[in-house]
């Protein structure tokens, strides 16, 4: 398979694994106002500048994340997780669950599909800083423009407030912030606020708190992602982008890819995430579990149990460290 521009649109906009000012072209595709881009635009800001892991998800890999109870009972694994800035590549369009949204409002799922997510996956208090650095500078152009308050506004308090920030409060949690991309556009369908959840409602059922009433399932899915390639024996293979003169073609599986972009991209091979415990003498149905190792059981990792009904045995992954 092809991994190129034609079928991620969104690749002909990172460069060496870095975002660049052609996400404005995408931008203007969506369909939106003035004031829906700009909007938007601000939430770029958690992205530019830092190196993005871009991984395409495998169909196999992309049946298990969806379904969130795979991985539900490990969300305590998320808070101070390694932080990340990525692009998911998925191998088919998805819609988010837009069931508990008001139906005076009328979205529809199909108007926003999704094939590809940018996010940043990043402490609380990142993110904030992050975001007060774009809120300033935003503040400061329209300043510098001549443009006045609106009535009731204090733009040199508001200044002082975003100067100041606020105290480092929690590292250890982590915020996921996602821009929903389809083909050659955003199809983000609301306003920032929306665009944010937190590990400890991974999970929940959809909901207000955080954004969740627009896209919990893909928050669901990013984080489900995140859980997986981290807490399982999951190898990686990467295929080097055009300008590197390293290796563009990988088989696995009886598959094969070929990138055509400049950039890196990562591949994870289904045959190495587990290990496979079977150890009875009647039928259990596939799950994933989290176990606990090391000095005190202290660290964990997630491994999926097999459907088994046969006496046990216990075939390692095929690599022990990631």
């Amino acid at each position: 398979m092809k991994i190129d521009e034609r079928k991620f649109p969104i690749l002909g906009c990172i460069e060496n694994n870095k975002l660049t000012n052609k996400i404005f072209d995408m931008l203007d595709n969506s369909g939106y106002d003035e004031k829906g881009i700009s909007d938007i635009k601000r939430s770029f800001n958690f992205f530019f500048g830092k190196p993005l892991q871009i991984n395409y998800i495998s169909s196999t890999i992309h049946q298990k994340i969806a379904d969130t109870n795979n991985f539900v009972k490990a969300k305590s694994l998320l808070s101070n997780s390694p932080k990340a800035t990525g692009l998911l590549l998925l191998p088919e369009t998805i819609l988010p669950d837009f069931s508990n949204i008001h139906n005076y409002v009328g979205a529809d799922p199909k108007d926003y599909p999704i094939n590809a997510i940018l996010y940043s996956w990043l402490s609380a208090n990142n993110h904030e800083r992050i975001s007060n650095k774009s809120q300033l500078e935003n503040l400061q152009q329209k300043i510098k423009a001549g443009e006045k308050p609106p009535a009731g506004a204090d733009w040199d308090r508001l200044i002082q407030d975003l100067q100041g920030g606020e105290d480092e409060w929690d590292e250890e949690s982590r915020t996921l912030i996602i821009i929903p991309i389809d083909c050659n556009k955003v199809t983000q369908g609301t306003d920032q606020f929306h665009l944010i959840s937190n590990d400890e409602i991974y999970g929940w059922e959809y909901s207000d708190q955080e954004g969740r009433a627009w896209y919990g399932k893909i928050h669901d899915y990013v984080m489900s992602f995140i859980l997986f390639y981290n807490f399982t024996e999951a190898e990686t293979h990467i295929i080097h982008g055009v300008d590197t003169g390293q290796s563009r073609r990988l088989k696995l599986n009886d598959e094969k890819f070929l990138n055509e972009t400049k950039n890196n991209i990562e591949i994870i091979d289904i045959t190495y995430f587990t290990k496979l415990i079977r150890t009875g003498e009647f039928g259990v149905s596939g799950h994933f579990r989290v176990q606990h190792f090391g000095p005190g059981l202290r660290e964990a990792k997630i491994i999926f149990i097999d459907n088994y009904k046969k006496s046990g045995y216990t075939r390692g992954a095929k690599i022990d460290d990631k």
